[in-house]
């Protein structure tokens, strides 16, 4: 099965979170379910926002990076039996949301992100001078 995009959520600090069923079947009536979500975050409207950010570094950042950074996070489960595949489903976006949610829509976490996903672009550009 394709990825099918089943919600989309706003979260307080502006951004999207999307949530995408991957599931597929793996063998006669057991399954592989899985849940997909997904945040662009756009390094310019962050970063912009921030007085500490001028735009020379955020050049910098863009050309590193690119315009958008994915955060993307994947939650599996194997071997579901047909009969429980909505009910595993649900668990995994329940679990999620009480686990993730109150982190990703704080104020701070896509201006962090996009830092720590620079900082890991500079260290892995770095091992290849």
């Amino acid at each position: 099965m394709k990825e099918k995009l089943i919600k989309t959520m706003d979260l307080e600090n502006g951004m999207q979170l999307n949530f995408y069923d991957a599931s597929r079947k793996i063998a006669g009536d057991r399954w592989r379910i899985s849940l997909i979500v997904r945040m662009e975050i756009p390094i310019t409207d962050v970063l912009i926002k921030d007085p500490g950010q001028s735009t020379q570094s955020v050049n910098e950042i863009k050309t590193v990076l690119g315009e958008n950074v994915l955060f993307e996070q994947k939650r599996d489960r194997n071997f579901i039996d047909d009969a429980q595949k909505e009910e595993m489903f649900k668990e995994l976006y329940d679990t999620f949301l009480n686990s993730t949610l109150v982190y990703l829509s704080n104020e701070a976490f896509p201006r962090k992100y996009i830092a720590k996903k620079y900082k890991e672009a500079v260290v892995k550009g770095s091992w290849y001078h």
